[in-house]
């Protein structure tokens, strides 16, 4: 990488990770978790608002591989120390209760998710509307088992019954809507070699 790529790298995540102490703050500040405020740093850093403007002007585009792989790293370190730290104990003879619960946690919002993905098809699909609804519905369906993990270790809850129980339901969620939406993608176009759905200009490739 080249010197001005690396003063590059260093300032967008020194920037990023004052960022998103400051919001971090705030929220804990608010009675919310910091992870929260965090979050809202990603989002007003990112594409999503102002049209991307920050986004193009704070992170260059040879950066951002760099910044992705990164990024990557640290939500696998801390997963990896969020297990290393769950007790075995505490999710013994909890794993049907987790099943369970994991099972009711998909199946009741993929359903209303894709009676939501009905109604925009007759919109936004384009040539493949079963593939659309099906996508829509398994990809909404997932969760963020890193934001929730995130959460009990902020709340301190992680070593405790409730949150090792939580932490079991969402993993069984997460294998399962992963699962679930790995085979709904070649109905959505995901078997196509030019690249499947594209959600900018709402056309499959």
């Amino acid at each position: 990488m080249k010197p001005d790529l690396v003063l590059a790298l260093l300032f967008d995540l020194a920037l990023i990770i004052a960022l998103a102490q400051v919001l971090g703050a705030v929220a804990r500040r608010l009675g919310q978790p910091p992870v929260i405020g965090e979050i809202l740093a990603g989002l007003l850093m990112g594409p999503t608002l102002f049209g991307g403007a920050i986004a193009r002007t704070v992170f260059p585009v040879d950066v951002r591989p760099s910044l992705t792989a990164l990024a990557n790293v640290g939500v696998a370190v801390f997963m990896f120390v969020v297990g290393l730290e769950l007790e075995r104990g505490l999710l013994r003879g909890q794993g049907r209760v987790a099943v369970t619960v994991a099972m009711g946690s998909i199946v009741v919002p993929f359903g209303l998710r894709v009676l939501l993905a009905s109604h925009l098809a007759r919109d936004h699909a384009n040539g493949n509307r079963l593939g659309f609804v099906l996508f829509l519905g398994a990809a909404m369906s997932v969760t963020a088992f890193p934001v929730l993990a995130r959460i009990l270790a902020d709340r301190g809850m992680i070593n405790t019954p409730l949150g090792g129980l939580a932490l079991a339901c969402a993993a069984v969620d997460d294998v399962l809507a992963w699962s679930l939406l790995a085979v709904v993608v070649a109905p959505a176009g995901g078997g196509r070699t030019s690249g499947g759905y594209c959600w900018c200009c709402r056309t499959w490739r």
